[in-house]
């Protein structure tokens, strides 16, 4: 009885160790492969997108008279370094100042059939980047516009624009493998990059015709409320007379 309750013992033993025999045999059959295709068997996709929308709105007030021409100036000056080199020593001084902001210069002729003849220069203008060099002056970019032209009294029209729509697409990949048609993808990483730019210029005249300047103050009254300020014309209050 003992006799047979060894040999079983003894065989569920000698089963047990080829278990653990053949369970380590594959694990470290792993661990072999593993380190060396890591880096082919490894898939990793990754998308991410990123969506800007951005308005920057400009609105300038200016009052001219019939004839007249009037400027409104609004810049941001960006001052730079000159350097000045001899053989024996460097001195650095003010080299200048590059400016950028919104200039609007107009000059008006008022004409039968309530018309304005406007003749305009409006320019925007805005730093893009960083300086190359403490003595170079940091990139801008200008938009221009110059015409004369007929607009109606008290209408808002655009005088013109510019649309600039940019398109890019950036392809890195492992030299080789990224070109196998179908499976090149698995070595790829692909960028696009969409960019549109629009600059429109709007423009609105209207003709004070009040000779008592009512016009004039009802206008002047809605900014001066945005702001919480006292528009100084004199308050007419009712009276009682008895």
């Amino acid at each position: 009885m003992n006799s047979e309750r060894q040999a079983f013992l003894d065989e569920l033993y000698a089963a047990g160790r080829a278990h653990d025999e053949a369970l380590e045999d594959r694990l470290q059959r792993f661990r072999n492969v593993e380190p060396e295709t890591a880096e082919l068997l490894g898939v990793l996709v990754r998308a991410l997108q990123t969506i800007n929308r951005g308005r920057t709105l400009t609105m300038p007030k200016v009052l001219v008279a019939n004839h007249q021409q009037a400027k409104l100036d609004s810049v941001l000056q960006q001052p730079f370094a000159s350097t000045n080199a001899s053989t024996t020593v460097a001195t650095t001084s003010f080299g200048g100042t590059q400016d950028a902001g919104t200039i609007i210069t107009v000059k008006p002729q008022i004409t039968e059939a309530d018309h304005i003849l406007l003749e305009y220069t409006v320019t925007l203008s805005a730093f893009v980047g960083n300086t190359l060099s403490p003595a170079l002056p940091p990139p801008r970019q200008q938009n221009t516009i110059t015409s004369a032209a007929a607009i109606p009294d008290g209408f808002t029209i655009v005088i013109g624009g510019l649309q600039v729509t940019q398109e890019t697409e950036t392809i890195s990949q492992i030299p080789l493998l990224g070109d196998i048609p179908l499976l090149g993808a698995l070595f790829q990483s692909r960028s696009a990059t969409d960019s549109k730019q629009r600059f429109f210029v709007f423009l609105r005249a209207s003709v004070m015709r009040s000779r008592t300047f009512e016009d004039l103050k009802y206008r002047s009254e809605l900014d001066l409320a945005a702001e919480s300020l006292d528009d100084g014309w004199p308050r007419v209050e009712p009276r009682l007379i008895r």
